[in-house]
């Protein structure tokens, strides 16, 4: 009988919901205990007992399967009084809290709500629905304030939009819109942005690097690039990614001479743009152009000689890349920057001499 309770349960009909109340109730009438067996509930066992009652709860109170419409919460206060170890207690605060969303008086909903949060202190999601109510009923604001601090501080290592929504609506009852912008304006936005398009980035070289899902990673980065298209990083991360799926004239429209004219007085566009192409051995003309204008804006950074070498050293153009390593080396400081530059020099000097065949 519970097992067919269960499948009219799952059906939202009226009339299966109404099939379902009436089996729940003769599951209470046949083991009113909770003796004769238990079902699986996510990970845990409740009674059928238990279930049968947190189900004619809810029925009761969102107005389902025939039961009256007035929509009574009493009966999952009355589950919660009675089952406060429950497996299914923060199911039946959370319907609760769906139920005074929207009905109950100013006072019932805050009663409830401060015992809601006192239960469950550290979750930022029961913390906001009891501010989604105090926006409802427009008080108490600072209430709603002091939620939304410690919903900031659980967070804040990543603020949900719909939090910071709130807290927003808060400020802008009490009609502090510079307050409410600061929380929830175009900074705000474009940060969310941002950090999105990092992370499609991220999906995307994961799976490149997998040899697997490659539409899905191209697609996703192509996203990146439309959302963050001006962050280098974004640029020559998608370039990367483009020319390992061999889209090598894709990559070159994203991060290739045409991106590289506008910035030829950035210095850090520059060394990006030049070490990229010269790791790739491709677009080594125009990665040459960077690295001598990069060259000419820094002429005293050891790491500007030291990219115009690399490039010249994929260009195979090995006297002037030695040229570059040795006048890096006379401006390298890092005891760790002047030993690279010293078996780079000398890997060159190999070379040079003994030329491959």
């Amino acid at each position: 009988m519970f097992k067919l309770a269960q499948k009219y349960d799952s059906r939202y009909t009226p009339e299966a919901q109404q099939k379902a109340v009436k089996l729940f109730q003769e599951v209470l009438s046949l083991d009113p205990k909770g003796e004769k067996g238990t079902t699986d509930y996510g990970e845990d066992k409740v009674t059928y007992t238990e279930y049968a009652e947190y189900s004619l709860a809810e029925a009761a109170m969102f107005g389902r399967g025939g039961l009256p419409e007035s929509r009574d919460p009493g009966p999952m206060k009355a589950f919660i009084q009675k089952y406060p170890q429950s497996k299914m207690l923060r199911g039946a605060y959370s319907s609760l809290s769906s139920y005074y969303q929207f009905s109950g008086s100013k006072e019932e909903a805050q009663a409830f709500f401060e015992e809601y949060v006192a239960k469950y202190p550290d979750d930022a999601l029961v913390l906001n629905s009891y501010i989604t109510r105090i926006i409802r009923d427009k008080e108490p604001l600072d209430r709603g304030l002091e939620l939304a601090k410690k919903v900031n501080e659980l967070t804040k290592y990543n603020p949900l939009p719909r939090f910071r929504r709130s807290e927003a609506q808060l400020y802008a009852l009490k009609g502090d819109w510079e307050k409410a912008d600061e929380i929830y304006g175009q900074r705000f936005m474009e940060s969310r942005k941002n950090n999105l398009a990092f992370d499609l980035i991220d999906y995307a070289r994961f799976w490149v690097e997998q040899n697997r899902n490659l539409e899905s990673a191209e697609a996703m980065t192509d996203l990146a690039l439309r959302l963050d298209p001006e962050t280098s990083y974004i640029r020559y991360s998608a370039a990367g990614i483009l020319v390992r799926l061999k889209k090598e004239d894709k990559a070159l429209a994203v991060f290739g001479p045409d991106y590289i004219k506008a910035k030829l007085n950035d210095s850090s566009a520059l060394a990006t743009y030049a070490s990229f192409w010269a790791g790739q051995d491709k677009n080594l003309e125009s990665a040459l152009e960077a690295a001598q204008k990069l060259v000419d804006l820094s002429p005293l950074a050891s790491r500007s000689w030291m990219i115009l070498g690399s490039v010249y050293r994929s260009l195979k153009n090995f006297p002037e890349a030695l040229k570059a390593f040795e006048k890096a080396l006379q401006l390298a400081k890092q005891d760790w920057e002047k030993q690279n530059l010293q078996k780079l020099i000398e890997s060159l000097q190999k070379q040079i001499k003994e030329p491959a065949k």
